[in-house]
């Protein structure tokens, strides 16, 4: 699969027909290729003509809400069906290029090349949208708005550049990694903002929680800022995973998540398995549409 020998009609974005009430936040996690049972969520959003005002994700989670917020319907699952399974997406061979996930590849070649990324609409989108990344520095949540987001995605890049095995990003005078390290699930950023209703898609199963990282992996750390965020990761999980647990029982927010353990790794290349995560997203996504409608007084125009 080196040779890359797939073409198809151009995805044009397809304008939103219903932005959803001011104080609704779409919360996204990362979780590498399992973030495509996230792609198959936001599927479900655009069929239903949805937008929601404020967006926000780290890792996988903000690569995959591109295509949604330019409005592509199934970018992302092509992209799993034709891209995932190829070397130059993941694989020890692009060690060799310095990264192991192939970014410039993803990033680059696909958006430019392959499965054309509908530039102008993305920015037509009247929605906020927020990258999160990880300051190599600090250890620090840094939050990156829409506007930021150039050409080359510098910041999502950034956002999924998992820790040891993709090098971390230069921008704007910092070095930037995997923003899922500061925090994993960004609903603390989301309520920061003043939001009042979140709607959180998760890539792990109920009753998931996160472990420790070895002592080993935290010695592979350059800066004592990262080691300290990459040493806490797994406390930061579980009590943002526990405050968007109590913020659902108290009616303030849904969660859409797997309903069973995910076979699929961070850096899963099983093209059949990503296809079907995503697909199950899909139909997890619509269930959960008619909940938010219920929950949010929105009318089924259709």
């Amino acid at each position: 699969m080196d040779s890359i020998q797939y073409t198809r009609p151009v995805i044009k974005g397809e304008p939103y027909q219903t932005m959803l009430p001011k104080g609704t936040a779409l919360v996204c996690e990362g979780g590498g290729t399992r973030g495509y049972y996230s792609a198959g969520v936001f599927e479900a959003f655009m069929d239903a003509g949805w937008m929601f005002p404020y967006i926000v994700g780290v890792s996988a989670g903000a690569a995959n809400a591109l295509s949604y917020i330019s409005g592509q319907k199934l970018r992302n699952r092509a992209l799993v069906e034709h891209f995932a399974g190829n070397p130059r997406y993941i694989s020890y061979g692009n060690m060799l290029r310095g990264s192991f996930i192939g970014m410039d590849f993803i990033f680059g070649d696909v958006p430019r090349k392959h499965l054309f990324f509908d530039d102008e609409m993305f920015r037509q989108a009247k929605v906020t949208f927020f990258t999160g990344v990880t300051d190599c520095e600090t250890g620090q949540s840094l939050w990156f708005p829409k506007g930021r987001i150039d050409k080359h995605f510098t910041v999502v890049r950034a956002s999924c550049s998992v820790p040891f095995v993709t090098p971390p990003i230069e921008f704007e005078g910092y070095r930037l990694s995997d923003g899922g390290v500061s925090s994993p699930i960004p609903i603390d950023k989301s309520l920061d903002d003043g939001n009042t209703f979140h709607v959180i898609v998760l890539t792990q199963n109920k009753g998931y929680r996160k472990k420790p990282l070895s002592p080993l992996t935290l010695r592979l750390a350059k800066t004592p800022g990262f080691r300290r965020a990459l040493r806490e990761r797994h406390l930061v999980y579980n009590r943002q995973l526990e405050l968007c647990e109590r913020l659902e029982r108290e009616g303030k927010a849904i969660i859409i998540r797997p309903r069973e353990p995910v076979n699929v790794s961070r850096t899963g290349r099983d093209v059949k398995k990503l296809l079907a995560l995503h697909d199950e997203g899909h139909r997890e996504g619509a269930a959960a549409v008619k909940l938010i409608q219920k929950r949010l007084g929105i009318v089924d125009r259709s």
